[in-house]
């Protein structure tokens, strides 16, 4: 699929540990404070230079450090992590995204000075970024912003489009240019509807047009008592009907996913802790897939050039004619383009 010197790219998470409650995030449950399977855990300084060796940083032209999980500032070697990967290969590429939402003045300016792009996520403006980024708070990140910026570093303002923030995008990205952001970004994604829950299970707010049900209990207990199989969740696709073809990011970016434990997948979708995350739940059926495939897929305890071995099976799975004997639903879902879309 891949092969150790093709490798150009990393998309790396350093922390599954993380300061927000975003409602539609992996880690809890639309805000509701609940582990999944995932570990809770941080790479350390000494494990980014076990698994980044100089030899491999110096092939790599980006390094995208943005965790399925967790937040940047949740680890406090974050900014040595980062001086670590520019002092050993001061070609690559180094960006990092966070909320922004922690860390002192000090913090922000070693990542500045190590040359990083830093894209802040600011999800509105003071009365309404925290309806997503609970946890955190608009002039906090801003000021942590404007340190980075005045320090010389390269600053993003990435917002992801809600119905509460819609009204505000052109004052966002007016505050943007005046602030001495590089860019305002915005992202649509499609995932901004759904109930938000407190720690304790109480109804606190709906994101967008939802009118599905409130009810916790109904939400949290009942959904996970039905049985997730991949043929029961395949939703998108018939691979036996439909024309359509996949565009694998790990080949067109010659890119690899690696988790805050060094664990090692093609991609980020592929990166859910398979062994242990999402019980009886979408992802579990996905990550039932895609663990019997993987071995000696951790970078702590092998080279990196042995952890993509298991990636070679891949490809032959995309042959397969259903689920059922085997094709991956994850890539499909994630990586499937239909012939017919003009």
């Amino acid at each position: 699929m891949i092969a150790y010197k093709q490798i150009k790219e990393v998309h790396l998470e350093i922390s599954t540990l993380c300061n927000a409650a975003c409602p539609q995030c992996p880690r809890n449950f639309n805000g509701y404070t609940h582990n999944d399977g995932y570990p809770e855990t941080y790479m350390t300084l000494e494990q980014a230079q076990k698994i980044f060796k100089p030899d491999f940083l110096k092939q790599l032209r980006k390094i995208y450090i943005n965790g399925n999980y967790g937040d940047i500032v949740m680890n406090p070697d974050g900014p040595a992590i980062v001086e670590y990967f520019a002092q050993t290969s001061p070609r690559c590429l180094i960006s990092v995204s966070t909320n922004g939402g922690a860390r002192d003045k000090e913090w922000w300016q070693r990542l500045a000075r190590a040359r990083t792009r830093v894209f802040f996520c600011l999800d509105g403006l003071e009365d309404t970024h925290h309806l997503y980024r609970q946890n955190t708070r608009y002039n906090t990140v801003i000021k942590n912003a404007l340190t980075f910026i005045g320090a010389g570093g390269n600053a993003v303002w990435k917002c992801i489009k809600f119905k509460h923030n819609e009204h505000q995008i052109e004052e966002m990205r007016q505050l943007a240019k005046d602030f001495g952001f590089k860019r305002f970004e915005l992202i649509d994604h499609g995932r901004d509807t759904g109930p938000v829950f407190s720690p304790k299970g109480e109804l606190t707010h709906v994101l967008g047009d939802y009118t599905g049900s409130t009810n916790f209990e109904e939400l949290f207990y009942n959904q996970r008592s039905t049985e997730r199989t991949v043929e029961n969740i395949a939703s998108r696709w018939d691979p036996e009907k439909d024309d359509y073809s996949l565009h694998c990011e790990t080949l067109e970016f010659d890119r690899i996913y690696i988790a805050a434990n060094g664990d090692i997948a093609p991609c980020c979708f592929m990166g859910f802790y398979p062994k242990t995350f999402g019980e009886n739940s979408y992802m579990q059926a996905l990550n039932s897939q895609i663990f019997p495939l993987m071995y000696k897929y951790n970078a702590l305890r092998y080279d990196i050039s042995e952890c993509i071995e298991w990636f070679q099976q891949i490809p032959t799975k995309w042959k397969e004619k259903d689920y059922k004997s085997g094709r991956l639903l994850v890539c499909d879902e994630i990586c499937g383009r239909c012939n017919n879309e003009s």
